[in-house]
């Protein structure tokens, strides 16, 4: 009959080995020996060793916050984009940004640039395009040659120039008429967005291999606020 002692096993401390009784190793007499297991805790290391003190994130923090606002506040249904997330994107105009908001869709030229924009599915003659809150009126001629049309050709615009796009999907009182989809608002570049002097440029070129032709694009822009009057002057140009 097995007795026990009521002694019970003493147990591993920290730093000390212990036995795998699975594991064994043999010597140089054949005899197998129990396999030693060190379980000391290893030591952190120390993140000095890489020379990378600082991590540093950045993001577009801001512009989250604004278009969760603008929607917010707005009465309608309708979706922002900021100048933020416009120079982040690689779009040639102001349709191609356009473009990216949801239940938006664009036409686009022969040469595969956007160019008029269409909203829930309806004909791009049904939107209504706004500069700075004024209705653009722009009669232009397809390709085709048939007729005139009140669609708004946005391929002409650069993006550079503008820090606010707004798709408006329903109507609302305050709003000028003709919009039978919708509503797209262009909101300019403005001395007071920047109350210091503000500089900003850019140039990049492109190369069509088989036509051995040369493209850029560039833009400028500079404003100033003195008191209550401010001045700002921009331009871009654009060659494919």
């Amino acid at each position: 009959m097995a007795q026990s002692t009521g002694q019970a096993a003493p147990s591993a401390s920290a730093g000390s080995t212990t036995q795998d009784p699975g594991a064994q190793t043999g010597d140089g007499a054949g005899a197998t020996q129990p396999t030693q297991i060190d379980d000391t805790a290893q030591a952190p290391a120390d993140p000095s060793a890489t020379g990378n003190e600082d991590i540093v994130v950045t993001g577009y923090r801001a512009s989250l916050e604004s278009q969760a606002n603008a929607k917010r506040d707005s009465v309608g249904f309708t979706d922002t984009i900021f100048a933020e997330d416009i120079g982040k994107f690689p779009d040639t105009n102001i349709a191609e940004s356009v473009n990216r908001i949801p239940g938006v869709t664009i036409a686009r030229e022969v040469t595969g640039e956007g160019s008029n924009v269409a909203i829930r599915g309806l004909g791009t003659n049904f939107t209504r395009v706004l500069l700075n809150g004024a209705p653009v009126a722009i009669a232009s001629v397809r390709f085709d040659a048939q007729s005139t049309n009140r669609e708004v050709d946005l391929d002409l615009i650069p993006t550079e120039l503008f820090t606010q796009l707004t798709v408006s999907k329903s109507p609302t009182a305050s709003q000028v008429e003709g919009g039978a989809a919708g509503t797209v608002n262009l909101r300019s570049a403005r001395p007071f967005d920047n109350p210091k002097p503000y500089v900003s440029y850019g140039f990049q070129g492109s190369k069509v291999s088989k036509a051995d032709k040369w493209g850029y694009r560039g833009y400028a822009l500079a404003s100033a606020t003195f008191g209550d009057f401010g001045l700002l002057i921009g331009g871009a140009a654009v060659k494919n």
